[in-house]
């Protein structure tokens, strides 16, 4: 069943953080961006700081880290969302009450 899927779970605690919500649109809308350009983009935070972010969404399964030379691209995944919009349809169709 959908609900016992632990990689619901991964990918709602990863994008529980408006951070790493913010760093997951930025990917999808642009792929190919550094880290470096992804922390150019997230005031406030360094560079190992969107590291960590990054870390957790590519441990949910919701973008992939490829190496370019001496940087890290990031990409989002495709399908990553398939089990978080499947439940959403689920749940979205369960009666009020």
């Amino acid at each position: 069943m959908i609900n016992d899927d632990p990689r619901l779970d991964e990918i709602l605690r990863a994008l529980s953080d408006p951070t790493r919500r913010r760093l997951y649109v930025e990917i999808a809308a642009q792929p190919g961006l550094s880290t470096t350009e992804l922390a150019a983009r997230t005031p406030g935070m360094t560079r190992w700081g969107v590291m960590k972010h990054l870390s957790v969404l590519r441990a949910a399964g919701l973008i992939q880290t490829l190496p370019a030379g001496r940087r890290r691209r990031h990409y989002s995944e495709a399908g990553a969302l398939g089990t978080l919009r499947a439940w959403l349809a689920i749940a979205d169709r369960q009666p009020a009450g």
